[in-house]
Parts: structure tokens; sequence; C-alpha cells
């Protein structure tokens, strides 16, 4: 048994050997740490704003150009997507 505080509530609660599990008090979905593992906070807002930033050049190159065409899929973006997820 080991004690873990809950990074949502901050509340701490005792865990056993499994390594998925949720917060008793405020029910968060977690995973737990193992041994030597790291973990650290991300700034999700951060990491949006650079998404943002990849995805919105203005200028399309010539090889996302060709890309584009070959798969047919210019006109719905979502499928585009899915296809760029897919490779």
């Amino acid at each position: 048994m080991a004690i873990t505080r809950c990074p949502n509530c901050q509340k701490e609660f005792l865990i056993g050997k499994e390594t998925i599990g949720k917060c008793p008090y405020c029910e968060i979905k977690l995973i737990f740490r193992g041994e030597n593992e790291i973990v650290e906070k991300v700034d999700i807002c951060d990491i949006e704003k650079k998404v943002d930033e990849i995805i919105s050049v203005e200028e399309i190159e010539d090889l996302d150009k060709l890309v584009i065409n070959t798969i047919g899929l210019e006109k719905d973006i979502s499928k585009i997507e899915e296809e760029i997820d897919r490779l």
C-alpha cells in the first residue's frame, strides 16, 4: 500500500499495486506512477497555442499541395487530418 495525492483536489488516499484508478474524492481518472517515473504538470493552453501556430501557416508548400491532391480530400479538412494521423 502507498499513499498518493490527487493532482486535481490535492487530497491523499491509499493505493495498492494497481496502476490505473480514480480519486475517491473528486473521481478524476488517474494513472499511478511506477518506480523512477517522473510526473510533470503541463500547460494545456501553451500546447494548444503551439499547435495553432503550426497549423496556421498561410502558405501551403508544394509538397503539401501534392499530398492533398493525391489523397483527393482538399475540401474536407477533417478527412485530411485523419489520413495524416493514420500515416
